[in-house]
C-alpha cells in the first residue's frame, strides 16, 4: 500500500488517539519501528500484512468523489468481504478470476480503500457473489448506477454488453439521453439483444441496428454499429460515418440518419450517402441535436 497523503494524516491521528507510536503498535500488533518509519517518511509503502492490521485502527478520510464512479467506503468493503467469505472466497485473487478482470493490482487498490468502484466492476462484483445490491451500502443514486442484475452472472469483465436500440427508436432514445435519467437501466439482459464492447471502452458507446442501404456496400441494413457521441462538430474529423438526430426546428424530414459527413464551411455540410443511390441532406450546426462518430461495425450472422 503506498503511503500518500491520505494515509499519512490518518496515521498521525491514530497515534495521536492512541498516545503514542508504542500504543498503536501494541493496538495494531505492527511493530512501533515500522509505524515510525512510516510517519517519518523513510518508507513509502506498507506491505499487505501490515496494511491489513493497520486498516482496522485507521480513520481514512473517503476518496475524492469522481463522476462516473462509486464511493469506495469501508462499510462497501466490509459488506463485499462477508459475501466473499459465504461463497467460500478467500482472496482477491479468486474474486478476480470470477468477475474475469485482468489487473490483479487494480483489484488490491479497490480492496485497500485507494480506488473508487467503476460501476461495471462492481455490478460484476455482486453477481459473482450472488447478492442483491439492494442490500448493500449504497446509496439509492450509487445504486442506479449499476448494471442490470445478472448480467456479469458468468464473469466475462474483459467485455461488457451494450444493449442494442431498433432504428425506429433510436431518435426517442437520443432525445432520452438530454434529459439526468439513467438510459435503459432496466433492460433484461436474459431479453435483450446486446453487443461485447471492450471493458474499457467509452461509458457513453451506444449500439444502433441500422435500417436502409444508403450506406451499402460499407453498411449494410440491419448492420449494428457502435457510436461515440461527439461533444461538437470540431472534434469530428471530416468525411467520418456518423449517427446524427435532427433538432426540432430543423427542417429535415428525418429524425436520425446514418450517413458521412463532409464539410463544407463552418456554417454548412453535407450528409452524404456510400450507396450512389442514397439522398445527400444539406445541413448546418443548428440542425443537428446530437452526433456520433461510428467507431466500429457488427454485421448480423
Amino acid at each position: 500500500m503506498r503511503i500518500d497523503d491520505r494515509i499519512l494524516q490518518a496515521l498521525r491521528k491514530a497515534v495521536a488517539q492512541a498516545g503514542d507510536a508504542k500504543e498503536l503498535a501494541a493496538k495494531c500488533q505492527v511493530s512501533a519501528s515500522n509505524i515510525s518509519r512510516y510517519l517519518s517518511g523513510k518508507v513509502k509503502s506498507i506491505t499487505d500484512d501490515c496494511w491489513e492490521k493497520l486498516q482496522a485502527v485507521l480513520e481514512l478520510p473517503p476518496l475524492p468523489a469522481t463522476s462516473g464512479t462509486i464511493k469506495n467506503s469501508a462499510a462497501l468493503r466490509e459488506f463485499i468481504r462477508q459475501k466473499m467469505a459465504e461463497n467460500g472466497m478467500n482472496s482477491t485473487e479468486q474474486l478476480r478470476r470470477a468477475i474475469g478482470y485482468d489487473s490483479q493490482t487494480t483489484i488490491n487498490r479497490l480492496f485497500n480503500g485507494e480506488l473508487n468502484w467503476f460501476p461495471d466492476v462492481l455490478s460484476a462484483v455482486f453477481d459473482v457473489l450472488n447478492c442483491d445490491p439492494a442490500d448493500s451500502p449504497l446509496s439509492g443514486s450509487e445504486l442506479s448506477m449499476l448494471s442490470p442484475r445478472g448480467l456479469y452472472r458468468d464473469g466475462a469483465m474483459l467485455v461488457r454488453p451494450v444493449p442494442v436500440v431498433e432504428w425506429a427508436n433510436a431518435a426517442s432514445h437520443l432525445e432520452s439521453l438530454e434529459s439526468d435519467n439513467v438510459i435503459m437501466q432496466n433492460w433484461d439482459p436474459d431479453t435483450t439483444l446486446t453487443v461485447p464492447v471492450p471493458a474499457d471502452s467509452r461509458r457513453d458507446t451506444r449500439a444502433f441496428k441500422v435500417h436502409g442501404i444508403s450506406m451499402e456496400p460499407r453498411i449494410l441494413d440491419d448492420d449494428i454499429v457502435l457510436v461515440e457521441p461527439a461533444e461538437n462538430l470540431n472534434a469530428i474529423p471530416d468525411n467520418k460515418v456518423v449517427v446524427v438526430r435532427f433538432s426540432e426546428q430543423s427542417n429535415i424530414p428525418e429524425k436520425v440518419v446514418c450517413k458521412r459527413l463532409r464539410k463544407q464551411s463552418p456554417s454548412q455540410m453535407l450528409l452524404t450517402s456510400d450507396n450512389p443511390e442514397g439522398r445527400i441532406i444539406p445541413c448546418s450546426p443548428d440542425d443537428i441535436a446530437w452526433i456520433g462518430i461510428v467507431v466500429k461495425k457488427i454485421s448480423e450472422m
